[in-house]
């Protein structure tokens, strides 16, 4: 389970902790970046029972998953806890302490920093993946718009009228609709990333990409091409272009008039 970023304050500066639990090992992996650099410790069960005992020697328990989950939960709350730490150039140490049910726990992150295609991995392309989100919804919106933009062109050439002309609206251009939009400046990077609407949407990215691999491991067999589901989209046809002019096409009146009185005459010869 990937836990969001959380802001956390160490010695004046701004820092962003994740910690993604491993429940099915027991294990987890802890992230500690200020957006240049990247520190990280991984855990298994074997490690965690080792440094749970000696951290916290003076407790006993039946099962050790008892003290994982005590850990993880305390980290992926919003509990009253601890944290001290000091990040020096090649590594950092947090410590946290809290209580559970009047017992005192503590615990020690030893993270170790990671080249740059670590922080790739786990942070630019998360933000990359994020973007790509956003851009498919904002075509997703603007398709709509237009097909709600021939919808009411539909209705008006079948003689539907408005009732309110507040209602009134002309035709949905994209390239003029976002042009006056300006960039928002970001004062502070760490309060960006941990907002609820980031975190939103950075969650919705991965949990939409590990449904394109669970498609892809589900056809890796059946075929050799990788298929792609996106949820966000019921169908994949594009919308006609739309027609700026709008034209209503009335029948000529002289016309059938004429054909009327042509029948007559025909039915009178008879």
């Amino acid at each position: 389970m990937a836990g969001k970023w959380r802001k956390l304050e160490l010695g004046g500066q701004a820092y962003l902790l994740q910690l993604n639990v491993r429940e099915d090992i027991v294990g987890y992996s802890c992230y500690l970046t200020d957006l240049v650099n990247i520190y990280k410790e991984e855990v298994d069960k074997e490690g965690f029972s080792d440094k749970f005992c000696e951290i916290n020697s003076d407790l006993e328990l039946d099962d050790i998953v008892e003290g994982f989950k005590e850990v993880t939960g305390i980290m992926l709350s919003e509990g009253e806890r601890k944290i001290k730490g000091e990040v020096l150039e090649d590594c950092c140490d947090l410590k946290v302490e809290w209580f559970s049910e009047g017992i005192p726990y503590k615990w020690i992150f030893k993270l170790v920093r990671e080249s740059s295609s670590e922080f790739h991995e786990l942070v630019t392309k998360s933000l990359l993946n994020s973007m790509a989100l956003l851009l498919g919804e904002r075509e997703e919106l603007v398709s709509i718009i237009r097909s709600k933009d021939l919808e009411i062109e539909d209705y008006e050439n079948s003689g539907a009228k408005l009732t309110r002309k507040a209602l009134k609206t002309t035709w949905f251009k994209p390239e003029l609709a976002f042009k006056e939009t300006k960039p928002v400046e970001i004062e502070d990077e760490i309060d960006f990333i941990t907002s609820s609407h980031i975190q939103n949407v950075m969650n919705k990215a991965v949990v939409q990409i590990k449904g394109d691999e669970v498609d892809s491991k589900e056809t890796e067999h059946g075929t050799a091409c990788k298929v792609i589901k996106s949820p966000t989209k019921e169908s994949s046809e594009i919308p006609p272009k739309l027609n700026t002019k709008r034209k209503v096409v009335k029948p000529d009146l002289n016309k059938i008039a004429d054909k009327m009185s042509n029948k007559k005459k025909k039915l009178n010869s008879l």
